[in-house]
């Protein structure tokens, strides 16, 4: 056993030394150029040219652009193939019913664990829920607001139970799933609007040169929403961040729950 591990140990540190070697002689690759590409400067130049609107988006945050207006469609189709592994999910743990074989109170963490967790995980939500409404004005979005929701049920699971975020916080498999289609739904349905209003494309936010006559409001009361990105956003929101919380709570059903359901 000894053996076993100093050669592990010499292979390990063999291949730390060959990954350092080739970082320092710069043999990781192709170097991008430190200027601007034509494409990266086609999209900060226009995504909030207040001068020249033909190619606007309303939208001063050129990555949101991008991901919302310009490739939008791609986008869509990203988030329908992760909606599409949350079901597969689904039916690969399709377990009707989760016995609690533990006390509830030998359940989770220490007290400071918990303690910690409780201070914390209003914070991320508040975090979580700014990135979303912010995502068409400052670096964020929906896909990074959903993933940073989905750390605190992951919190609350590893600190306190499963049980806990299902009993306690009433978020359980089924409210994810509603809220995941939900999400998913109102994208498809923001998609759809610009066609059913004369748009001459799917997933229209601002006129284009091929559709000149159709653009969405950029603001909305007092909310500068640059026309659909707002929405598609808190609508993106809403469907990772549910559908992360759904594979943690999948993936932390115990070990002898499997092995009494499947017979084990």
């Amino acid at each position: 056993m000894r053996i076993k591990e100093v050669v592990t140990g010499i292979m390990a540190a063999a291949f730390l030394f060959v990954i350092i070697v080739t970082i320092i002689f710069g043999s990781t690759g192709w170097t991008p150029s430190t200027e601007i590409r034509p494409l990266a400067k086609f999209y900060l130049e226009n995504c909030f040219n207040v001068f020249n609107r033909t190619w606007w988006t309303a939208s001063p945050e050129a990555v949101t652009s991008m991901l919302w207006d310009y490739r939008g469609i791609d986008t869509y189709y990203e988030t329908s193939v992760f909606f599409l592994a949350v079901i597969s999910g689904v039916a690969l743990f399709r377990i009707a019913e989760i016995k609690l074989g533990t006390k509830k109170k030998e359940l989770g963490l220490s007290i400071i664990v918990k303690t910690v967790t409780r201070l914390i995980f209003p914070l991320i939500i508040i975090v979580s829920i700014s990135v979303a409404f912010h995502g068409n004005l400052t670096p964020g979005g929906g896909f990074q607001a959903g993933a940073i929701f989905a750390v605190a049920p992951l919190l609350l699971i590893a600190a306190f139970s499963r049980h806990y975020l299902e009993e306690n916080i009433k978020l359980t498999k089924d409210k994810c799933l509603t809220l995941r289609t939900i999400g998913l739904t109102a994208i498809t349905l923001i998609i759809a609007l610009p066609v059913l209003a004369g748009a001459l494309t799917l997933m229209q936010n601002q006129a284009k040169p091929w559709s000149p006559f159709f653009s969405f409001p950029e603001v909305v009361g007092p909310v500068w929403t640059s026309g659909t990105l707002f929405f598609l956003n808190v609508a993106e929101f809403l469907a990772v961040g549910a559908g992360f919380t759904l594979l943690f709570l999948l993936l932390s059903i115990p070990e002898e729950e499997f092995k009494r359901v499947f017979g084990l």
